[in-house]
């Protein structure tokens, strides 16, 4: 019997030695983080008069240099309905549960659905002006603006949030609002952004639309309360939320600070106090299109990613990693249109 409680004393050290070596004893267990080190990007190439070849890729990290693209799938379109002034770049969204993609193209009123495991892209006809798809535990999630007006916001905004059906591209109305308008509000300039816990939000001008998907309530949010086009014009896009749970978006601005295109941190408790400028584009030679643009943001590493399509040479297009701890970024530049980037870890 003596042996047996030797033996026991013995086997119960060793657990405690070998947990106090690995630090394995913890009363709380930490969430689990999928860090997969990747981005998945598009890439558009195509001569005039030629069908247009959208390639999906994978892109691995840590980057390497040249950056390497590690191709999914390959398809051709119709140069007619894809030239390269009606390819806007920021309309994507991933499902790390499901392994899916999507990309929408409003004004070829065309969504794609890309399965990454079997390498297939199917397309879906849609309607309306419905525009930033966004993923939130599963769902599909997109905003409709002013559809009388083909999308672009007149006074008062009016707006629909709606979910997507994932098998056919059809959509269902959850809820709608409008507000007075004084920065401008459209499908075009419109990004999106979800925190996994039903809170989701779009970004246009300088309004702020944050819809609850527990209780499908939506609310308005002018983030420049006393916004003027001439004396206060600070407008956004490029939405993304921080591993903090605070939103990540790009500033253009032009008031008493004087002129500046920045990288800010949005308090989701106050929005509407003034962001935290987290990177400065102008300070680092970096002049973002705020029209042909993608972005993407990686919590695992804190960096945040950006394509611009160049505005001095529309052929080609511009790709940075910026490492937000440090400020520190790289850039390189492609003669093929990049968009839709999404980080793996979405």
């Amino acid at each position: 019997m003596k042996r047996i409680k030797y033996i026991i004393l013995a086997f119960l050290s060793l657990i405690i030695f070998s947990c106090e070596d690995c630090e394995c004893i913890d009363d709380v267990t930490p969430p689990v983080t999928n860090c997969d080190n990747g981005l998945f990007i598009m890439r558009s190439e195509g001569v005039s008069g030629a069908p247009t070849t959208f390639y999906l890729d994978s892109i691995s990290k840590p980057l390497s240099t040249p950056l390497v693209f590690d191709n999914i799938t390959i398809n051709n379109q119709d140069e007619t309905q894809f030239d390269q002034y009606t390819r806007p770049s920021n309309y994507d969204a991933f499902d790390t549960a499901t392994n899916t993609y999507f990309i929408e193209f409003p004004l070829q009123q065309r969504l794609y659905k890309y399965d990454i495991a079997t390498q297939s892209r199917q397309e879906f006809i849609v309607s309306g002006f419905y525009s930033a798809p966004v993923f939130n535990n599963g769902n599909l999630y997109a905003i409709e603006v002013d559809f009388s007006n083909f999308g672009y916001a007149t006074n008062p905004a009016v707006y629909e949030i709606k979910t997507v059906d994932q098998n056919n591209g059809s959509v269902s109305t959850l809820a709608s609002g409008s507000f007075s308008l004084q920065s401008y509000f459209n499908w075009e300039s419109m990004s999106s952004v979800a925190d996994g816990n039903g809170m989701i939000y779009f970004l246009s001008g300088s309004n702020l639309i944050v819809f609850n998907a527990n209780t499908s309530i939506a609310q308005h949010i002018e983030l420049v309360p006393e916004f003027d086009f001439t004396n206060n014009n600070q407008t956004f896009y490029g939405l993304e939320m921080r591993s903090s749970g605070n939103l990540l978006t790009i500033r253009d601005r032009d008031n008493d600070m004087g002129e500046g295109i920045e990288l800010v941190e949005i308090d989701v408790n106050n929005p509407t106090e003034s962001p935290t400028v987290v990177f400065d584009f102008r300070a680092n030679g970096i002049d973002p299109n705020s029209e042909y643009y993608a972005t993407t943001y990686d919590a695992c590493d804190d960096t945040y990613y950006l394509t611009s399509r160049s505005m001095e040479n529309f052929e080609s297009t511009h790709f940075y990693e910026i490492d937000l701890p440090t400020g520190n970024f790289q850039t390189e530049s492609f003669d093929v249109y990049l968009m839709g980037i999404e980080s793996k870890n979405n």
